[in-house]
């Protein structure tokens, strides 16, 4: 599969005309796939009638190629001098771009984000290292203490009353104080922050502004560590020699908030989800067939937080699935799709138990630099109310409703209930 990556644009179009994307019409809007109770359903739809890539349409008039095979979809990751995540490449610009109203202007505005995520080749290297090197610095044991002691403050919160939302009152709440507090910030700001990466992920016309206003808070931040440095991100960050200004580490810290929070939260909700309401899963967690790291992969397998990554741009023509892709064409990788390829799935749906060859945290130059903390972080939160509250959803399973994003697949609510502690009562 690598060799025809590279030999792409040498090989016949075997297509009976060549299909641009430009010139394609009424296309499925992709937001549908998150919001379905199955998003296989979207993928097999497209998959029947355009094969592994398929073009969609991120908002009216803004189309875009959709990988869903798996194959595919880590052959893309892996080669950034063929797919760039640099969004000054899209050829959209050269059309007139986007409305000022769209809110896919962070993703495709033409203004260079300086962190490694929209940067490749010598650039990306330059920027990733000092993220690496941070993060391997960071002690995992005094992570792992934070979020054990915000968990059970957050649960002391509402445990007298016998019901709360999970969604709202827990699993939003833990990664961004946990994150907010990793980069350097404290509750309050950890909280502006974490408001502003929710705007910015549900698009719309505040997005663009919550990019900017987050970039102001960040900076702040960073003007604040070159001038008194304490043990956090940011001024790990700030004294590392590859970071060159400081509008870098600004960038830098709002791909490590961003990324956080978001995928923190969804993964968070989604493995307490699965446990109460599939009886298979829970039966087996709480029978001790399979622990809480193997659970936590098995929604990464079923149900990713991080349904679709942000786009790639084709660098050059090229054929990818016998279409036609044009140079600086959007690609979306879908990260649900390919881990639930149906051309992967051996019939058995326990076969990967244990495995973590899921797309989940990305491969390649572009793979999530913090999936060891990510763990930590979002195990502890799971562990700490199955072992404290003995909870029920308070709603059947097919009532709960999914966030409509283009982006993360989390629900919208987690209401439950759970027997009062007597000493409560």
């Amino acid at each position: 599969m690598l060799d025809d990556l590279q030999n792409a644009q040498e090989r016949p179009w075997r297509g009976t005309r060549p299909l641009r994307l430009s010139g394609l019409s009424n296309l499925k809007p992709l937001v549908r796939a998150s919001a379905l109770p199955e998003p296989r359903e979207f993928y097999d739809e497209l998959e029947q009638e355009w094969g592994e890539v398929a073009p969609v349409e991120l908002e009216p008039g803004v189309p875009a190629w959709l990988v869903m095979g798996q194959r595919l979809v880590y052959d893309v990751m892996r080669n950034e001098h063929i797919f760039s995540t640099n969004p000054q490449t899209w050829n959209g610009h050269a059309r007139g771009g986007l409305p000022t109203t769209s809110g896919l202007r962070p993703a495709f505005t033409s203004h260079q984000r300086l962190s490694a995520n929209h940067t490749d080749g010598a650039l990306r290297q330059r920027l990733r290292e000092p993220l690496d090197d941070a993060f391997e610095q960071l002690s995992e044991g005094i992570t792992a203490g934070k979020a054990r002691s915000l968990c059970n403050l957050l649960i002391d919160r509402f445990e007298d009353r016998g019901r709360a939302d999970l969604m709202l009152e827990y699993a939003s709440v833990i990664p961004f104080l946990v994150v907010a507090d990793m980069i350097g910030f404290g509750p309050e700001d950890g909280q502006r922050l974490f408001d502003l990466t929710r705007r910015m992920a549900a698009g719309g016309t505040d997005a663009a502004p919550a990019v900017a206003e987050a970039d102001r808070l960040l900076g702040d931040l960073v003007a604040n560590r070159r001038a008194l440095p304490k043990r956090d991100l940011a001024s790990s960050l700030v004294a590392h020699p590859n970071m060159r200004e400081d509008i870098e580490v600004t960038h830098t810290l709002l791909t490590v908030a961003y990324a956080g929070n978001l995928t923190l939260t969804a993964w968070v909700a989604q493995t307490l989800l699965l446990t109460l309401t599939d009886s298979r899963f829970s039966g087996r967690l709480h029978g001790g067939r399979i622990d809480l790291d193997n659970a936590m992969d098995e929604v990464l397998w079923r149900s990713t937080p991080t349904i679709h990554t942000m786009p790639r741009f084709a660098r050059q023509d090229i054929v990818l699935d016998d279409k036609l892709i044009a140079a600086g064409d959007p690609l979306i990788l879908a990260v649900h799709a390919a881990n639930t390829d149906p051309r992967m799935d051996t019939g058995d749906p326990w076969d990967h138990l244990g495995s973590r060859a899921h797309v989940s945290f990305g491969t390649g130059p572009h793979a999530c630099p913090a999936p060891r903390t990510a763990r930590v972080i979002a195990r502890i939160a799971v562990e700490t109310i199955l072992r404290r509250l003995d909870v029920v959803l308070r709603i059947p399973a097919t009532d709960v409703a999914w966030e409509q994003t283009l982006w993360i697949r989390q629900p919208v609510s987690l209401p439950v209930t759970f027997p009062v502690p007597v000493d409560s009562a």
